[in-house]
């Protein structure tokens, strides 16, 4: 663990896919699939030059559905409904993160490149809804993703955050970029991905952890029994 403390946090804003629950439950992998599937259907490609396109948006565009709106003229709306139709029952319940933000003060935001219907789903399935005031999605940041600047200045403003007294949590480090512009606390989850930790080590990055439930354990540790 590196960085700054966190006692000055009033509002913990947390990414959500292989931020908010484990990577190694590949439940992202369905959305991935299911991105190359829709591609194959739209531009009648097979399922190897889909994959490289959908990539090659990814890379260019922030997501996949940004670059299919700008090149193509997808309605996206459409898109989230077709990727987002998959299995949660790969998400356990998490009784230590439930214990760890009922412990965090403040407020808590979900800030999601995804749907808020995925997003609640994923919330029901590790039993942590309750903690979170919003979920800020792609919809609500007029499709324009993370990491454009445009939906982290939107969120705020939307929910009068406080960026100085804001902490952000994300598996994907160059999405903290336009977090720490704000002046918010950054935090890099790391997931294994080699593609997702690019830019870890760059100064918009405060903290970089393994284990999120360890981490706000020891940012709010737990208070002995009087």
């Amino acid at each position: 663990m590196t960085g700054l403390p966190l006692a000055h946090v009033e509002t913990w804003i947390f990414d959500l896919d292989n931020t908010l629950y484990p990577a190694e439950c590949r439940l992202f992998d369905q959305v991935d699939r299911r991105m190359g599937a829709y591609i194959c259907t739209l531009l009648d490609v097979a399922p190897d030059e889909a994959r490289r396109i959908q990539k090659a948006y990814f890379r260019e565009y922030g997501t996949t559905m940004n670059g299919l709106m700008l090149r193509h003229g997808i309605d996206p709306a459409d898109f989230l409904e077709y990727v987002h139709d998959i299995d949660h029952s790969p998400v356990d319940p998490d009784p230590r993160l439930e214990a760890a933000l009922a412990r965090l003060p403040g407020r808590k935001l979900i800030y999601t490149n995804g749907s808020v219907r995925h997003a609640e789903r994923v919330m029901e399935r590790l039993g942590v809804a309750h903690h979170f005031e919003a979920i800020f999605d792609i919809v609500a940041g007029d499709y324009r993703p993370k990491p454009q600047p445009h939906g982290y200045e939107k969120l705020v403003k939307q929910h009068r955050v406080d960026p100085r007294g804001a902490a952000m949590f994300e598996d994907i480090a160059r999405n903290l970029e336009a977090a720490h512009a704000l002046g918010m606390t950054t935090v890099h989850v790391h997931t294994g991905d080699d593609w997702a930790r690019e830019g870890a080590d760059a100064p918009h990055v405060h903290h970089r952890i393994d284990d999120l439930v360890a981490f706000l354990d020891a940012a709010v540790p737990v208070r002995p029994l009087d």
